[in-house]
């Protein structure tokens, strides 16, 4: 209950790249992680269906992973990423870090990037 205005705020930021923003009791070292839901495609599948030379680009936004953000509540980054939510739901700041949160577990989850060079100047 105590995050739920920063993953309110955080799927506001996300906008459509993910279906759902929500507290996590399982993580234990990482601030958030990437998880597909029960019936859609694993990041491996997504990365073979994009591959293909004869694809149907309709079915593929349709059978792309829908994609679910868990936070770890007891991450200090989280923690100090609430704080920042609940002073100033508009800063640029806290929406580069949300990306780069975001864009970090795609790719520790298997996931690729549809942006790379966004995701690396915003770390530079």
């Amino acid at each position: 209950a105590t995050y739920e205005g920063m993953c309110k705020v955080m799927k506001d930021i996300l906008d459509a790249k993910d279906e759902k923003v929500c507290v996590s009791q399982r993580l234990v070292t990482s601030p958030c992680c990437i998880v597909t839901s029960q019936y859609g495609w694993t990041a491996n599948m997504e990365r073979i269906m994009k591959a293909q030379a004869l694809r149907d680009n309709s079915s593929l936004g349709y059978m792309a992973a829908k994609k679910h953000l868990e936070l770890n509540p007891d991450h200090l980054l989280i923690k100090e990423l609430k704080k920042k939510a609940d002073l100033n739901k508009n800063d640029k700041a806290e929406k580069d870090l949300v990306m780069l949160l975001i864009e970090t577990s795609l790719l520790a989850s298997g996931f690729s990037l549809e942006d790379p060079t966004t995701h690396s100047s915003r770390i530079h």
